[in-house]
């Protein structure tokens, strides 16, 4: 899950780099990595699918905020499906049944 982490952010750091003017300043990719990483060590500790939903939204709910943040420019479509995949890869590896896409109920991005 690491590399796919990678991968979000380094899309985010080139969106970045891209533009003459960012729409956003490089420490919001850094906490949207913070982010991720408090959502994968929750999913470690996690305990049933209870727990793993509310981290779910927990995480989710924080990157609507961040993204806001950013005028929405933050998550585009390659880190959306990035994002979608790496939370919905950790909640099944710590126990919740396969199936559908678990961020669509609270996701904004």
């Amino acid at each position: 899950m690491n590399a796919l982490k990678d991968s979000i952010l380094d899309g985010m750091r080139s969106f970045v780099a891209d533009m003459e003017q960012p729409y956003y300043p490089l420490e919001k990719v850094d906490e949207c990595g913070r982010i991720i990483d408090s959502f994968l060590a929750a999913m470690a500790e996690a305990h049933g699918e209870a727990a793993i939903l509310a981290q779910v939204q927990k995480t989710v709910l924080a990157l609507n905020a961040l993204n806001d943040e950013c005028d929405g420019a933050l998550i585009e479509t390659d880190q959306r499906e990035e994002l979608c995949e790496l939370i919905q890869d950790a909640a099944e590896a710590a126990g919740l049944a396969p199936g559908g896409d678990v961020t669509e109920r609270w996701r904004e991005w």
